[in-house]
């Protein structure tokens, strides 16, 4: 965790340098479907240039992390200096602690789920295939054929006394025509038949950051979380003790940082992954929101010598200083978003796609 940081001592010094390595989402932060988000190649591939490694962590447990690698590895994104895991990975690291080796585990989801399985030890098998010989426990995550009777079959097994292993609850995921369900809408629909809930492997819960973290090899202190969902991403980071930045580049908006619960506050904000590049406070730092004001009238009054990084985080630290002492802050979404396209973050995508 950052120590005491005053505006001098990283007025020249890029974000990323007070840290050994980075763990980065992908979804929303890196790409939205098969599209770039902008400069993160470039910011990607500056940072392992520079010697800076990387994990990318995700809760999208559908693909395989090769799968994963070749598609960033098709936005431009250098070969080396990078790794990827996922939620299937650390839903089967899990249950390889508690299960013998080769045991048999149901795999709902895309590919990724029965790949991470095998190479923990275990033995997947889909639902279809299950027959008469029992299994021990069902891993449950994102795929985009999953059915109707492979979800009926988690609930069965479930029912029947399987460990039920999730892989994230993420309610939707971001694709370039807007959020699609996700994983979580899907564990839900079984929760409501089994009448119980599942272990939780991804974000926001620590077992997928702590994976990842091990992969860098840095101690927390060392460590900076990137993502672009609270809910997830920087919620599972404050439960790992990792400091996070914050982008707006994915599904949730400056509004919703404003009024985010403590448990999902950010040590840092950008408009999007090239903010590791540049020199950024902390928001919890008394300098951070004092070019800023919030007026009773909800009229935002800035001082104009700010650059939008400044004023973003000027805007969220004095919006949480209010809320903090009892004051209103204004929620009128139509006012948040008028301010979000004065800063320049309605998010744009390039049109750089998979080769």
């Amino acid at each position: 965790m950052i120590g005491e940081i005053t505006a001098t001592s990283v007025r020249h010094e890029p974000l990323i340098a007070r840290y050994r390595g980075l763990i980065c989402d992908l979804d929303g932060v890196v790409y939205r479907g098969a599209t770039a988000v902008p400069d993160a190649v470039e910011t990607l591939n500056r940072l392992t240039a520079d010697g800076v490694p990387v994990v990318f962590a995700t809760n999208n447990a559908s693909r395989p992390p090769e799968d994963v690698g070749d598609h960033l590895r098709g936005l431009g994104v250098v070969s080396e200096g990078w790794s990827v895991v996922t939620s299937s990975q650390a839903a089967a690291a899990h249950l390889a602690q508690h299960l013998d080796r080769g045991t048999r585990v149901c795999a709902v989801g895309g590919p990724g789920i029965a790949r991470a399985l095998t190479e923990a030890g275990l033995t997947p098998v889909r639902a279809a295939e299950l027959g008469e010989e029992p299994v021990e426990a069902v891993v449950q995550g994102l795929g985009f054929d999953v059915t109707w009777r492979e979800l009926a079959a988690v609930g069965y097994l479930v029912q029947a006394g399987a460990t039920w292993v999730a892989t994230n609850l993420d309610p939707t995921l971001p694709t370039p025509h807007g959020n699609a369900p996700g994983n979580g809408v899907l564990v839900a629909a079984v929760q409501a038949a089994a009448g119980t809930s599942p272990h939780v492997v991804g974000k926001p819960r620590a077992a997928l950051l702590d994976l990842a973290r091990s992969r860098l090899g840095t101690c927390r202190p060392e460590t900076l979380v990137c993502g672009d969902r609270l809910d997830t991403d920087i919620e599972g980071a404050n439960a790992a003790g990792l400091d996070s930045l914050f982008v707006l580049s994915g599904s949730s908006r400056l509004r919703d940082l404003v009024f985010a619960a403590r448990s999902e506050r950010p040590t840092y904000v950008a408009a999007d992954l090239a903010g590791l590049l540049t020199a950024g406070l902390p928001l919890g730092t008394t300098e951070s929101g004092d070019r800023i004001g919030i007026t009773p009238d909800a009229v935002l009054r800035a001082e104009n010598d700010a650059d939008n990084g400044e004023l973003l985080r000027s805007v969220v630290a004095a919006a949480w200083a209010a809320l903090d002492s009892g004051r209103a802050v204004p929620d009128d979404s139509g006012l948040w978003s008028e301010v979000e396209h004065k800063l320049g973050l309605v998010p744009q995508l390039e049109p750089r796609k998979i080769t």
